[in-house]
């Protein structure tokens, strides 16, 4: 263990001890490491006590060698005044006798295994507030050491108990640990590379780092310093290290993810996130070179179906990182304290898998409890403890937060300094759904090839034209637009059916190229089924959408495509009041000039006046900020009383 780990651990120790605090639970399941940690050299923990104490009642009694002062006792032979047991009556004369004592033990990781142990620990911290007891003198000055990957104790020795996280080395540290361990092996690959691994690094112990780097060393060559040669080793060291962590996750709170995917459409995220890759696969070298921490992490909101899910895979792809997903409801349990517990736990494997994405899913399920008045102790505590977390965290842990109704979340997490970006996943436009329907067709290809167990160059499903554009846009403008008045609204879950559907429609036992005619034939006969209905088709749908919207555009969260339809300047939230008067208006007795011009200076959602290429855009537009206009009051009524409350 790097002597920096030791020196922090033991120093939370000091001051716990030295506050009078009985009962130490650091977690870690190392009995070498809580050996160190008791009999360090330089500077041993306080249990350690002279044998030249001061003399009360004819008994000596020895001392806690920080207290110390006189070099003379310094260099008296010390005394190691511990037991590998949970204190008991009988064993208090025996062993506080000379001093104080301190006892040591692991425990189990499940908390019903521990109900034994946890009833002797109650009657050691009653002892030691017992004035009239034997050894109240000493009891005051002893202590009990736990430890455990999986810290926990009752409601009842909560207050006596100090909870102590062991510390992964630092990127210094790493970088002198990895420098010993490969006995400068390493250096010969530069400095970009060195500064790669520190980061890849962040989250082992020193005895994982060693172990890890003598892997590299005996798969990767440096013989020859080109650059081909150190392109081999940089994915021989980071394949490694991967394994290694996924290792370390196996029975984790946290679930590994696969992450090949693809997404259509989102250019502006994706232009935003490849700005990512360099500050995060490289943090070491940025903190060095300018001071700076890796980047935070993303919230994407959007309504369901919008491809944010995917997204979150394409997330850790783009930036080439393991990608780890937390279920917050999965981390509540029914023992007070496990679930805070658990959540601490999950973030502290984040940060011993990092650099990584840690991908929280529907976030609004998780912590919209902790934005409201009732009794939601466990969701408050963790829900400020991840705050806290995500506010002051500066390892290379990618957040990918998404939400499909930002309404429910409570406001701390939209403050600044929680996330890098803000994005509004809206319903994709002509041009996104058909680049949508391209990637889903080229996926089908690619699952077909690997079940036929070829490579996906070999497999041809289409013929030339069927995923061009231009094709696919009148599919889009034409079929989804046929009434302009009330199109066939789609999200990317609609288009992946679509697509999934209509090969189903032509399978007939041949592997011949589908036509563009037959294609688009296919794709019209999935919107022809009685069985088959869009996202966009539900009134009650559509009204989440316009409330969705109403939510992200007031907030200003920035829109994942360039060519969104609706833009968050035309959004006048300070409209409320005059739309309200508008709409009880007697309007009898104005022409229809005078009711559009009154309109169009009233409205939440104004017009812009904007033309669009597409039919399908167009008619998505009209339709939805009508819908927009009547949900707007409501939600600004709402989000205002909110504020009010406080």
């Amino acid at each position: 263990m790097a002597d920096g780990v030791l020196k922090k651990v033991a120093a939370s120790c000091r001051r716990a001890m030295k506050a009078g605090t009985p009962i130490l639970y650091i977690k870690t399941d190392s009995s070498i490491f809580i050996r160190k940690l008791i009999l360090m050299e330089e500077k041993p923990l306080v249990v350690l006590v002279s044998a030249g104490g001061k003399i009360i009642d004819d008994t000596k009694i020895g001392r806690p060698i920080y207290e110390l002062e006189d070099p003379l006792d310094r260099t008296l032979q010390f005394v190691a005044n511990y037991a590998n047991d949970l204190p008991s009556d009988g064993a208090y004369e025996k062993q506080c006798k000379f001093g104080p004592a301190i006892w040591v033990r692991k425990m189990p990781d499940k908390p019903e295994s521990a109900t034994g142990a946890m009833a002797q620990l109650e009657k050691f911290a009653l002892a030691r507030e017992d004035p009239s007891h034997r050894q109240y003198d000493q009891l005051q000055s002893s202590a009990v050491v736990l430890y455990s990957l999986n810290p926990w104790v009752p409601p009842m020795l909560q207050a006596y108990t100090e909870f102590i996280d062991v510390p992964y080395p630092d990127e210094e540290e790493i970088r002198q640990i990895v420098k010993s361990a490969s006995a400068g092996w390493l250096s010969k690959a530069g400095e970009e590379t060195l500064s790669s691994l520190c980061t890849y690094f962040l989250g082992f112990s020193e005895e994982e780092i060693v172990t890890t780097v003598q892997q590299i060393m005996s798969a990767g060559s440096l013989a020859n310093r080109d650059e081909e040669n150190e392109r081999a080793l940089q994915k021989t060291m980071e394949d490694t290290i991967r394994l290694r962590k996924r290792q370390k996750m196996e029975g984790g709170i946290l679930e590994y993810v696969q992450v090949k995917e693809k997404i259509g459409g989102m250019e502006r995220y994706k232009s935003w996130l490849k700005d990512q890759v360099a500050p995060l696969k490289y943090s070491n070298a940025y903190r060095r070179s300018i001071g700076t921490n890796p980047p935070k992490g993303v919230l994407l909101c959007g309504i369901p179906g919008c491809g944010k899910s995917a997204a979150a895979k394409f997330t850790a792809e783009e930036l080439g990182l393991e990608l780890l997903r937390m279920d917050v409801g999965s981390l509540m349990d029914r023992y007070q304290g496990v679930s805070e517990q658990r959540m601490r736990d999950a973030l502290k494997m984040a940060e011993t898998v990092s650099p990584c994405v840690l991908w929280i899913d529907e976030l609004e399920k998780g912590f919209s409890g902790a934005a409201g008045d009732g009794d939601n102790g466990s969701f408050k505590r963790m829900f400020g403890y991840m705050l806290g977390w995500m506010q002051e965290n500066t390892t290379p842990c990618f957040i990918f937060a998404t939400a499909n109704d930002i309404g429910s979340l409570p406001k701390e997490f939209f403050r600044s300094g929680r996330f890098d970006a803000l994005f509004a996943v809206y319903l994709p436009t002509a041009r996104e759904c058909a680049n949508i329907i391209k990637v889903h067709m080229d996926k089908r290809r690619r699952e077909a090839a690997k079940a036929r167990g070829v490579d996906p160059a070999e497999v041809v499903l289409f013929d030339r034209g069927c995923d061009d554009e231009s094709f696919l846009l009148r599919f889009i403008n034409e079929s989804l637009a046929s009434d302009p008045h009330r199109p066939r609204i789609v999200v990317g879950s609609d288009l992946e059916a679509i697509v999934s559907q209509a090969l189903r429609s032509l399978q007939s036992g041949t592997q011949a190229p589908i036509s563009p005619g037959k294609w688009r034939a296919a794709m019209d006969g999935v919107l022809r089924k009685n069985t088959f209905a869009t996202y966009g088709q539900g009134e009650e749908n559509i009204d989440a959408i316009a409330v969705s919207y109403c939510r992200m555009l007031r907030k200003g969260f920035v829109p994942t495509t360039e060519d969104e339809l609706f833009r968050s300047a035309d959004y006048h939230m300070e409209n409320l009041e005059r739309y309200k008067a508008f709409m009880r208006k007697d309007a009898s007795s104005m022409s229809k000039e005078e009711l559009e011009k009154e309109l169009r200076e009233a409205e939440i959602m104004a017009d812009s006046g904007r033309s669009f290429g597409n039919s399908y855009d167009r008619a998505v537009y009209r339709f939805l900020r009508g819908r927009i206009n009547r949900v707007a009051v409501r939600v600004e009524e709402y989000e205002r009383e909110k504020i009010y409350r406080g």
